[in-house]
């Protein structure tokens, strides 16, 4: 799948590079950094295998692709937005445990990635803010609305402070219209797996695997017309695998569904831990029974063969580990 979405490289940097580098392949950049400072509209910079320490990237321009080089896997300590429309991050390991410290007692870390502008995706990549904040995370900014953001085929997981705090979550949908989060494996998160607070509108949430977090997915005060479908809500371990709070948005969604209920509190695993007002229509979903995953200790969210919710979640080659 990487290969088939993979960009040629214009310009690149490694953890050996130099600050005097061209950015070729044979004298890249130092860090990312330097290589999105060198990119312009449509380009695209690869990041050779290794660790980057970077408290923040932003990029700025449009349509510029940050990835990792074919056959090699990237890392990036540090947060990452997206301020241009088209902007693109695939194929990377992202860990904003590393980015700068937010002002407050409501968050740890400033959101990694944040996704500021329209038609921005962030696909193929492992995200993780372990014990610091939020991950995924799309926001207006400076009057631009993040609409059809695309979050594809990630496994974005160990969001957020332990012990929970009820805001650190591994897909925060603040604000935008025609986002897209699809075949994504959203696991142990410490707050909402994915959360719909206040404005997102026509958000299509479909074939993701949504396992221990806090809570699987909230709806809440203006978000309407959201899609949630055909998706697995399991084990959540605070409140419940589907819930409204506050909600008022109409027209949304949960749809073909599979969930299963394994909250230590019996309170949550009531209708298979489902609990959503009748502002949210519901119908065609199940309750799984028995063991889902192959081995959910092993980060492996495959689904058992013949189990009820087969057909639904993650495809097999983002949930295996």
């Amino acid at each position: 799948m990487f290969e088939a979405a993979y960009r040629a490289c214009n310009r690149y940097a490694a953890p050996w590079g130099s600050k005097h580098g061209n950015g070729s392949r044979a004298h890249p950049v130092r860090g990312p950094y330097r290589l999105v400072r060198m990119l312009r509209t449509g380009q695209t910079g690869c990041l050779r295998a290794g660790t980057y320490h970077q408290t923040q990237t932003t990029v700025r321009r449009r349509d510029v692709t940050l990835q990792s080089a074919r056959g090699e896997r990237a890392t990036l300590r540090g947060r990452i937005v997206l301020q241009g429309r088209g902007d693109r991050v695939m194929g990377m390991r992202l860990d904003g445990s590393y980015g700068p410290r937010c002002g407050g007692s409501s968050c740890g870390t400033l959101p990694s990635p944040t996704i500021n502008a329209p038609d921005v995706v962030i696909a193929l990549d492992d995200i993780s803010s372990h014990d610091a904040g939020i991950c995924v995370h799309p926001r207006a900014w400076h009057g631009q609305r993040p609409d059809r953001f695309k979050v594809w085929a990630n496994r974005i997981h160990d969001c957020g402070r332990r012990p929970h705090t009820e805001h650190d979550h591994g897909i925060y949908v603040a604000d935008g219209s025609g986002g897209e989060i699809v075949d994504n494996v959203v696991y142990d998160n410490a707050d909402r797996g994915i959360q719909l607070y206040p404005d997102a509108h026509g958000t299509l949430v479909l074939h993701n695997t949504v396992d221990g977090n806090g809570s699987g997915v909230v709806y809440s005060e203006r978000s309407s017309g959201n899609q949630v479908r055909d998706n697995i809500f399991t084990n959540s371990v605070v409140r419940w695998n589907a819930e409204t709070f506050n909600l008022y948005g109409h027209g949304n969604l949960f749809a073909g569904n599979c969930v299963r209920a394994g909250n230590r509190n019996r309170e949550y695993n009531e209708h298979g831990g489902v609990a959503l007002s009748p502002m949210v229509s519901q119908h065609g979903n199940h309750r799984a029974r028995g063991g889902v995953y192959f081995s959910r200790r092993a980060g492996d969210f495959r689904i058992h063969r013949g189990n009820s919710c087969a057909g639904k979640g993650a495809p097999d080659w983002v949930a295996a580990p």
